[in-house]
């Protein structure tokens, strides 16, 4: 199946490409106002308060996508201006071990790998850092870097082809299967964990007063932010898997997209995260404890960014609570 000629295709490809990069600087700047800034950017945060994890996570998923781009628009300068030989534009887009096309097949699975990454990252902090709670997901994560491994490998032996070509297409089709497994799995113990909290603080009459004087929950708010950041992505992986299983030249525009939305999606996270931890009268900030929830007031001082990606998640310092990323 191909409804769109090779050609085309790479340049639907690099159009979107293009659009839903600068999508993604809009929103990394955002981002990294939130890590970096404090006051709502009136100040800069000291080395210590910065959560390094975050930052450089930000910068490789910056340098990757950026490489990508580049590497497309160098490409397509070859195809369409620079080589005249037989096959046209189309021989430059199937030279299948060409740097090219190598170095534009690792940039998105490893942006997705990273994402992924990060997500299981989440998980495993909010549960109390606890292994067996990320042992199913971190295992079909390694499983994913072998299956990525294996996809370059038999790429570099192809001198010409597709990467959609029926040799390489199993490979591909289980790397893109394995990401939504692990986004999937990872969003739910997120979401669950969060749940049970939520819940054990309505027990507590535990809960937030909104600017509009309504009752609500922060945690349920959170679960809804990180849900619907988290379908951008999910969203759009279900949809390359899609047309890489029917081997159509439209999964070139939608790698374009994959490899932009999962910047996008970890930037719409922190930046969502830390819109409503601003103090508020009658605030309140909520711990994970594995015994019981503690309620405490929100402090002039308190650092937005200890609460990582969740509205009013502080830190534990001491005791059975969580601690802060490092």
């Amino acid at each position: 199946m191909s409804s769109l000629s090779l050609p085309a295709a790479e340049l639907v490809a690099q159009t979107l490409g293009c659009v839903m990069y600068g999508i993604y600087l809009v929103t990394l700047g955002l981002a990294g106002r939130v890590l970096l800034t404090k006051d709502s950017g009136q100040q800069w945060r000291r080395g210590s308060e910065i959560k390094w994890v975050l930052v450089v996570v930000s910068v490789l998923l910056f340098v990757n996508a950026t490489l990508d781009l580049v590497v497309a628009t160098i490409t397509l300068v070859q195809a369409f201006v620079l080589y005249q030989g037989p096959g046209g534009p189309s021989h430059i887009f199937t030279h299948g071990s060409g740097w090219q096309t190598m170095t534009k097949s690792f940039c998105v699975p490893f942006q997705s790998l990273l994402g992924d990454g990060i997500l299981i990252y989440r998980c495993w902090f909010l549960w109390n850092k606890s292994w067996p709670v990320i042992a199913l997901p971190l295992l079909i994560w390694l499983a994913n870097v072998a299956v990525v491994m294996r996809f370059l490998d038999l790429l570099a032996q192809a001198t010409q082809g597709l990467i959609i070509s029926s040799a390489i297409q199993p490979w591909g089709s289980c790397f893109w299967s394995l990401t939504i497994c692990v986004n999937i799995i990872t969003t739910s113990l997120i979401v669950g964990r969060i749940w049970m909290v939520d819940r054990q603080n309505k027990k507590f009459g535990i809960d937030t007063v909104s600017a509009h004087g309504r009752r609500q929950s922060t945690l349920g708010n959170a679960m809804r932010k990180i849900i619907e950041s988290g379908m951008i992505y999910t969203v759009v992986s279900i949809f390359t898997l899609a047309t890489y299983m029917v081997q159509s030249t439209v999964h070139y525009p939608a790698s374009a997209l994959e490899i932009h939305s999962v910047g996008i999606t970890f930037n719409l996270i922190l930046i969502r995260g830390t819109r409503t931890t601003h103090p508020q009268p009658e605030t309140s900030v909520f711990r994970f404890s594995q015994t019981r929830t503690r309620e405490t007031t929100l402090g002039a001082e308190s650092n937005i960014s200890d609460r990582f990606v969740l509205s009013r998640l502080d830190k534990e310092s001491s005791g059975t609570g969580m601690e802060g990323m490092k």
